[in-house]
C-alpha cells in the first residue's frame, strides 16, 4: 500500500503578519487619544464660553446667588427647628401680598429680637390640598388645616397658638409687630 502523502501547511511570513497587526493597533491608539484630546478641547472652549458670558461687565448688574429659607410647604408649618415663629401663607392673587412681606421684611431687619418667620406659597403644587373653601385653622394634626385665604399663624412648641385671617386681621397684627 502507497502511504498518502500529507500536504504540509505552507508556512507564511509571521513577521509581515506582525508588523500589519502592529501598526493596526499603533493607529488604534492614535485614534482614541484623538478623540479624547478633541472632547478636551470641545469641553474647554465650551466652559470658557460659559464663564466668560457669565463675566460682570462694567454695565451689568452683579446680583448673587442666594438660597431661599424662608419659604416652606405647608406640610411643614409645625416642624420648623425654632421654638417660636410665624407662618404667612398667602395665596398669590391676594391684593395685599406685598404690603405683608413688606411689613415682615421690615420686622425682619428693623425690630431686635424679632421671632422668624416663613412663608408658605398657596399656590405651589404640593399645597394644593390644603386648599378648602373654609378654613380649619386651629388643628392639633398638620394633615387637618385647611386655608381659604391667606392667613398669619404664630407658631410656639409646634402648636398653633394664634390665627389671623383676612386683611384687616393680618395688617393689623403686622402693624402692632413692627411698632
Amino acid at each position: 500500500m502507497k502511504k498518502a502523502k500529507v500536504n504540509s501547511p505552507k508556512k507564511t511570513n509571521s513577521m509581515i503578519s506582525t508588523d500589519n497587526e502592529m501598526s493596526k493597533l499603533i493607529i488604534l491608539i492614535l485614534v482614541v487619544a484623538l478623540v479624547f484630546a478633541l472632547f478636551y478641547v470641545i469641553t474647554l472652549f465650551v466652559t470658557k464660553k460659559d464663564s466668560s458670558s457669565n463675566s460682570t461687565d462694567e454695565g451689568e448688574n452683579n446680583t448673587e446667588i442666594s438660597i431661599q429659607y424662608e419659604k416652606i410647604l405647608a406640610s411643614n408649618i409645625l416642624s420648623q427647628k425654632n421654638n417660636e415663629y410665624y407662618i404667612l401663607a398667602y395665596f398669590s392673587d391676594d391684593n395685599y401680598l406685598d404690603l405683608y412681606k413688606s411689613y415682615l421684611s421690615y420686622y425682619k431687619t428693623s425690630i431686635e429680637g424679632a421671632v422668624p418667620y416663613y412663608l408658605v406659597d398657596m399656590n405651589d403644587v404640593f399645597n394644593k390640598s390644603f386648599i378648602a373653601d373654609e378654613s380649619n385653622l386651629s388643628v392639633s394634626n398638620i394633615k387637618d388645616i385647611k386655608f381659604s385665604q391667606t392667613a398669619l399663624l404664630r407658631i410656639r412648641d409646634n402648636k398653633i397658638i394664634s390665627t389671623y385671617e383676612g386683611n384687616e386681621q393680618i395688617t393689623g397684627k403686622l402693624g402692632r409687630m413692627t411698632k
